[in-house]
């Protein structure tokens, strides 16, 4: 895939506990040199962080903070529970933030400081990281929804807010900042919704789209300019049943 125009090889630190710190700057160097993308899943649990503070005497994210790993082309994932130096690290470097919460929901491991990590100028996407769901729409819904629950308030994030963390911001950390918006001469990247399902129907405008809509509700897909699915199906066919054939071949 490499040199296709739709592809960037990224890098990746997995996390404190799979790669050693004197092997993190290796890492780091192969991105800065390729201006590739790198990630690192970031204080996940809380057992991580407390692993990590009793090896190294240092947070997850001050690890790789002193080992260069942090900066504008690195993404951390998760970053549930940071300390406040921690934000301040993952802000003033550049590094983005890759909110999964369905995957934080079923693991129970708990609600990262979007909103925080956001006020301190830190660009907030969002990821799945599992296959509980994989649904971009209730990604972007639940970083405001489980604030809410955590905080008893509502209206910490905006629709407009959560659909920037779902495209532009997305694509910019994975090394396409001309993709994921509607502007000449950016990527012809368009997603259509129904807004006559049981599930959008009677609404309208982007809070319909990103508090009710589901990925049940994607009518049409055009990735590059090529269309992937219309009416709600893909162009190769019955993606439930293709998926099913490919896990079972892998069994």
């Amino acid at each position: 895939y490499e040199g296709q125009p739709d592809v960037e090889i990224g890098a990746a630190v997995h996390s404190v506990r799979a790669v050693p710190p004197e092997q993190m700057p290796l890492v780091a160097e192969f991105s800065r040199r390729h201006a590739a993308p790198l990630h690192a899943h970031v204080s996940e649990q809380r057992a991580e962080n407390a692993a990590c503070v009793e090896m190294y005497a240092a947070t997850p994210v001050r690890l790789l903070h002193e080992h260069g790993v942090l900066g504008p082309r690195s993404t951390a994932v998760h970053a549930t529970h940071l300390t406040d130096v921690d934000v301040e690290l993952l802000a003033q470097s550049g590094t983005a933030v890759c909110m999964c919460p369905t995957t934080e929901r079923d693991l129970a491991d708990g609600i990262g400081p979007a909103r925080e990590l956001a006020d301190r100028g830190a660009a907030i996407t969002l990821g799945s990281d599992s296959h509980a769901v994989v649904d971009l729409f209730e990604e972007a819904r639940a970083v405001e929804l489980d604030q809410r629950l955590a905080s008893g308030r509502r209206g910490h994030w905006s629709a407009a807010d959560l659909l920037s963390a779902a495209t532009c911001a997305g694509h910019i950390s994975l090394g396409f900042p001309d993709a994921g918006l509607l502007v000449p001469g950016a990527w012809a990247d368009l997603v259509s919704v129904r807004l006559d399902s049981v599930r959008t129907a009677g609404a309208a405008g982007l809070e319909a789209v990103v508090f009710a809509a589901t990925a049940a509700d994607v009518h049409s897909v055009v990735s590059g300019g090529r269309r992937v699915v219309t009416a709600g199906r893909h162009v190769l066919g019955d993606a439930g049943a293709l998926l099913s054939e490919a896990i079972k071949a892998l069994r």
